[in-house]
């Protein structure tokens, strides 16, 4: 009785210190866009098709999804699993993610890694012709990439509440010049038993400060630290025929807090279609669609997603699990 109680006043706490420090930082940094003030921002990507459909998965993320979303989600793997995804994001950059998780040490173990890939730039400069020095718009090309290589691990302290934590080698590298550093996720699930209610909160990417150039500022750069809060439940109907109805709440340290209500409509105990409405994005407009397919534990996921100034972005994801 007493592990029971002191597990329940763990996950009401866990799950309230992210809409807490959300809160707290919005009233002392105020809603002003922070661009720029952070490094590692390719942190910040959404890798999964699925929970870019519904604009987050911090309370739903399950197996393999949870190395991108909620790393307490890995509880929820029941045996091997692996999820992979491509995107290709805006002008010629372009992205992809695996991952695999399996139960170990009485929980759930996974490796994952994403890797960004800005394509080629041209380099332009002064170089001395005859003599003389002239500006040359097309000198040679270079290329910018980042990486990130994580280990997660999550497991169930009751059969509602799990928690579950990431650790991640980062790096970033443009022509010549590279950095890298360490950052850390830590989240929570937990499932209240009523009408499929959900809850998820997650710190993620919180770590030491970096300092890719010399500067007078001695603290560097931080990782892009995001404080992340969903909730879902069943609107109607079951798992075969019905609909999953939630919220996230996303609060990026270098950017306003931004909002997701989602829906995701379950046809034939395998057919998914998805929706989200986001407001308080600067990057993507409001509206992101997705579809999927799961049959024999393999999943197929794509999904759409507005953007304010570009063309639309398209994410392929491919799962399976045991």
């Amino acid at each position: 009785m007493r592990i029971n109680k002191l597990t329940k006043w763990t996950a009401v706490l866990t799950l309230a210190l992210p809409v807490l420090l959300m809160a707290q930082r919005g009233d002392e940094e105020g809603e002003a866009d922070k661009s720029g003030s952070v490094a590692f921002k390719f942190l910040n990507l959404q890798y999964d098709a699925r929970g870019a459909a519904l604009g987050g998965l911090a309370a739903q993320a399950a197996g393999a999804e949870g190395l991108y979303w909620n790393p307490a989600g890995l509880a929820k793997a029941g045996g091997l699993g692996f999820n992979a995804g491509m995107t290709q994001w805006l002008v010629e950059t372009s992205y992809m993610n695996a991952g695999v998780v399996m139960p170990m040490a009485g929980g759930v173990l996974g490796v994952g890694f994403v890797s960004v890939d800005y394509g080629d730039f041209m380099k332009s400069g002064w170089e001395e012709v005859s003599g003389s020095y002239v500006f040359s718009p097309n000198m040679e090309t270079f290329t910018a990439s980042d990486n990130a290589l994580q280990v997660s691990y999550g497991r169930f302290l009751s059969d509602k509440f799990s928690i579950g934590g990431s650790a991640k080698m980062i790096s970033e590298s443009i022509e010549d010049e590279s950095l890298s550093g360490i950052a850390f996720d830590v989240g929570t699930q937990f499932n209240t038993g009523y009408k499929n209610l959900q809850l998820g909160a997650v710190i993620s990417n919180f770590g030491p400060s970096v300092e890719p150039v010399e500067t007078e500022d001695e603290s560097g750069l931080a990782p892009p630290m995001t404080f992340s809060f969903g909730a879902v439940g069943q609107a109607f109907g079951d798992d075969s025929m019905g609909l999953m109805a939630g919220i996230n709440v996303v609060k990026l340290s270098d950017m306003a807090q931004r909002i997701a209500v989602n829906g995701e409509m379950t046809v034939a105990g395998m057919i998914k279609i998805r929706g989200s409405y986001t407001l308080g994005d600067l990057v993507q407009d409001a509206l992101s669609f997705g579809a999927g397919i799961n049959m024999a534990g393999i999943s197929v996921n794509v999904a759409m997603t507005q953007m304010v100034a570009f063309d639309p972005v398209m994410r392929f994801s491919l799962g399976y699990q045991l």
